[in-house]
């Protein structure tokens, strides 16, 4: 599941009046519906919908069907009030899957009852199936997808948000889920009831249980009316690192990329990453693209022929990775090399290391070190496993990289590959030995 996603604006007085107006006169109405949601119109993006109701406690139902009417929707101010029949059927329990929405259609469901009263016949809220971008959007970059698994238990949810109407968001309520993990998994687990998380802005940082999973849901409303529900995907937190063995190794085979031209090595060097982090194996030509697009977007700088920075590198990261990366900067190269190590153990995620004075992008995989970072600052690295995403093309004006997973000791790392930042376009990093850590 990437995320779920569901639109509604709040019905104006006039047509909450015409809605109610479907239901015969009745003081106590034996039913009442909860999805849709009541007094909002919802804006799906499928061709089916989940009605759901539930009976007023005492009340003696002995027969009930579900009619569907449908209707026009009236721009922003939600859906035209003459409604015609589309179709009837009885109905047992309290929920029934309407199937065959045509898009772009108001569609409204009215639950006729037989009581000892007498019959009733009670509305619900409109629901329009629509591809159209209609009031605000929501996509959380963290958890971004299932399967975004985290080692340490401070977590920073996060999300990006925009509105099709360039209205203000002007209400956020998010809500956490959890459930005990199903093995290494979040798959088939049952999820508690939702707990309400304060927060300003659009990330909160939560301290979360080992062993459990974790997802949430955020209802945003902009100040045209309009409100959105949108849920992330699954995330677990580990049980605890893996075993020290001397050496912490990420690399998988399936997961290595190599850039599609000769500007794309920070897109390429994410896509590692992103696929080591998420356990994916894209290689993907467009994915690369999407990720070199958004990197140039969000550096700061301009590049004849193109190209990114650090700060383009690690936007990739946050917005597609599932953890929150950002660039660090060292004095020398010792203190760089020991940091990704202990970043790199303590998430167990890879780090990117800027090589060959900054201008190429390498993914630091795995070290060997005399002691456990995750435990001790007292240690040494001896030596990293890195991969550039040139490999296997021949050599050029630009030099070219091992293969993948290369061994080098932090000697021959440092002294033929790691140095000092340069960049003539953009000096924040200029004279320091820069990674992008998790």
């Amino acid at each position: 599941m990437r995320l779920s996603r569901i639109l509604v604006l709040v019905l104006a007085p006039v047509l909450l009046g015409a809605i109610n107006a479907g239901r015969a006169d009745a003081a106590d109405p034996a039913a009442a519906f909860t999805s849709p949601a009541p007094g909002v119109v919802s804006v799906v993006r499928t061709s089916s919908f989940h009605v759901a109701w539930t009976l007023t406690s005492g009340a003696q139902v002995t027969s009930s069907s579900l009619a569907v009417q449908a209707s026009r929707p009236i721009g922003t101010e939600g859906c035209d009030p003459r409604w015609a029949p589309v179709s009837a059927r009885p109905v047992s329990g309290t929920s029934f899957d309407v199937q065959g929405l045509a898009r772009d259609h108001c569609y409204r469901f009215v639950l006729i009852l037989t009581t000892p009263e007498g019959p009733q016949s009670i509305a619900s809220a409109p629901v329009i199936p629509t591809s159209k971008g209609w009031g605000p959007s929501v996509e959380f970059t963290n958890p971004y997808i299932d399967g975004v698994v985290s080692y340490t238990t401070s977590v920073r949810v996060s999300w990006l948000e925009w509105d099709a109407f360039h209205s203000p968001i002007v209400s956020r309520t998010l809500v956490e889920q959890s459930a005990p993990a199903n093995g290494e998994s979040c798959s088939g687990v049952s999820w508690s009831s939702g707990t309400y998380v304060a927060f300003t802005g659009t990330a909160v940082t939560r301290s979360l249980d080992r062993a459990r999973c974790y997802r949430y849901s955020l209802t945003v409303q902009d100040a045209a009316g309009f409100r959105g529900l949108f849920t992330s995907g699954a995330l677990r937190i580990a049980v605890d690192l893996p075993a020290w063995t001397g050496t912490a190794n990420l690399y998988r085979e399936d997961a290595y990329v190599t850039q599609f031209n000769l500007v794309q090595c920070v897109a390429a060097s994410s896509q590692m990453m992103l696929n080591l982090t998420l356990g994916q194996s894209d290689a993907s030509s467009a994915t690369q693209s999407i990720y070199m697009a958004y990197a140039e977007a969000n550096d700061s700088a301009s590049y004849s022929g193109g190209g990114s920075n650090p700060a383009g590198w690690a936007a990739v990261l946050n917005r597609y990775g599932g953890m929150p990366y950002s660039v660090a900067r060292y004095i020398d190269s010792g203190s760089a090399i020991k940091a990704a190590a202990t970043r790199l153990r303590l998430t167990n995620r890879p780090v990117g290391l800027l090589v060959f004075r900054g201008r190429h992008a390498w993914v630091l995989n795995g070290f060997e070190a005399t002691a456990d970072p995750a435990v001790t600052s007292n240690f040494a690295v001896t030596a990293v496993y890195v991969s550039g995403p040139l490999y296997p093309r021949d050599p050029n004006a630009y030099g070219y990289d091992p293969p993948p997973n290369t061994r080098l000791t932090t000697s021959e790392f440092t002294s033929r590959f790691f140095g000092r930042y340069y960049d003539s376009a953009l000096t924040t990093w200029n004279g320091y030995w820069v990674i992008i850590q998790p």
